[in-house]
């Protein structure tokens, strides 16, 4: 088991891989990016330590593509290799809406079984 120095539990240790989706799904709703920028921005949401795994975001991005979540075409207006220019599609901001409505749920049920943890935390000292 893997422990988090400050805590000494595992809880810390997340499956980060759980985020990449719906983070890219949401940055692709601000601007169609680069799969180069995405790696940069995805570590700002929060979500992930340090810098984005590319396998996982390009994995992410082939899985979203062929799923009709995202679309992409070669951007050759820059010098340079032609880069693939990834946007959300129609379908893919209806799954984004899914995830918001999924995680609203998970935060209201996160927010009682905190409280109820609080309750019983508070009992037992």
């Amino acid at each position: 088991m893997h422990k988090h120095p400050a805590h000494g539990c595992g809880c810390y240790k997340e499956r980060q891989s759980r985020w990449v989706e719906p983070s890219i799904l949401f940055l692709l709703m601000e601007k169609p990016c680069h799969g180069y920028e995405l790696m940069s921005a995805l570590p700002e949401l929060g979500f992930i330590n340090g810098p984005a795994d590319p396998g996982a975001v390009y994995r992410t991005l082939r899985h979203l593509e062929k799923a009709g979540l995202v679309a992409s075409a070669w951007d050759t207006s820059h010098p340079g290799a032609a880069k693939r220019l990834y946007t959300i599609t129609a379908a893919g901001k209806r799954h984004l809406g899914l995830w918001a409505e999924s995680l609203r749920r998970r935060w209201t049920n996160l927010g009682a079984f905190i409280k109820k943890l609080d309750q019983a935390v508070a009992q037992k000292t």
